[in-house]
């Protein structure tokens, strides 16, 4: 059986003796945790070094605003409907012709894709040196077709 006790007069000085055994006892162990963590690796303190976080961020940040640019154009190119001239614009940039399932309207697409990233001035080139090329292989033929006559 437990015996009861009966105490007499106040208590505040066994209360108090009991919160401060108690407050330096968790305080001791508390610290002999987080040494313990620290020594373990999986508390980790830093020595000072800082990382710039700012240059991270700004990278991202053109990254996407050149993305949206690029949509942007990419909304306000002209590409004609025409079939044979997709086909066409998409030879002169070098590009596949066609791809497995591809449709007249993906065609376009990526047509239009392809001219947001390289411009559309590129189409107007590539089709300008492809006359060059022609005219100049026409008078080579033409020069010949005089010589042997």
């Amino acid at each position: 059986m437990k015996k009861s006790r009966v105490f007499y007069g106040s208590l505040e000085e066994k209360e108090r003796e009991r919160l401060t055994l108690e407050a330096t006892s968790s305080a001791v162990t508390g610290n002999d945790a987080v040494k313990a963590g620290i020594k373990a690796g999986n508390i980790n303190i830093s020595s000072g070094e800082t990382m710039e976080m700012e240059e991270r961020v700004s990278e991202r940040q053109q990254e996407a605003l050149a993305e949206f640019e690029r949509r942007r154009r990419a909304r306000q190119i002209t590409v004609s409907t025409d079939d044979a001239e997709v086909k066409a614009g998409l030879r002169a940039l070098g590009e596949p012709i066609t791809l497995f399932g591809e449709g007249p309207a993906d065609r376009r697409e990526r047509l239009r894709s392809v001219l947001s990233v390289v411009g559309p001035d590129a189409l107007k080139k590539s089709r300008k040196d492809e006359d060059r090329a022609k005219r100049s292989h026409d008078e080579v033929r033409n020069d010949t077709t005089t010589l042997v006559v």
